[in-house]
């Protein structure tokens, strides 16, 4: 929670997308309307970027931080609750700020007898975006 206090991102905010600051006309007493959420992998090296083009946009954001099991590299999932007409805007928003790069992993020579390290190119980066529909949300 000290993460989210500290970035003043509330869960509501996620779900008004952008909360009462980007939103000045929405009424306090009024439901948030959540249709979809959307949650993106992005690489460390990413995440300032897209998250303040997403911000920009008016939608907010929710950071978890992971580390991934193939490489160990850092990255982020980010959260984001949006309304359908939204969806396109952020995915786009996503794919012009997290780039694809080329990094080296070190991998044994096949057949040596001594383990000989080679550099072997491997594509990491980009983001992975997985979109679902909310069925119910409820704010208790």
């Amino acid at each position: 929670m000290r993460y989210l206090d500290k970035h003043r991102i509330s869960l509501p905010d996620v779900e008004r997308g952008g909360g009462p600051a980007n939103n000045p006309g929405l009424d306090k007493r009024s439901k948030p309307v959540v249709r979809r959420l959307l949650f993106a992998v992005v690489q460390s090296q990413d995440v300032p970027k897209a998250s303040r083009a997403l911000d920009k946009a008016g939608l907010s954001v929710t950071e978890l931080s992971g580390v991934g099991g193939f490489l160990g590299r850092r990255n982020v999932t980010l959260l984001v609750g949006l309304d359908e007409n939204q969806e396109a805007l952020a995915v786009g928003l996503i794919s012009e700020n997290c780039r694809q790069r080329v990094e080296y992993v070190s991998t044994p020579l096949e057949g040596a007898p001594l383990p000989i390290p080679v550099a072997t190119p491997i594509t990491v980066g980009g983001a992975t975006v997985f979109t679902l529909a909310v069925e119910r949300y409820e704010e208790i």
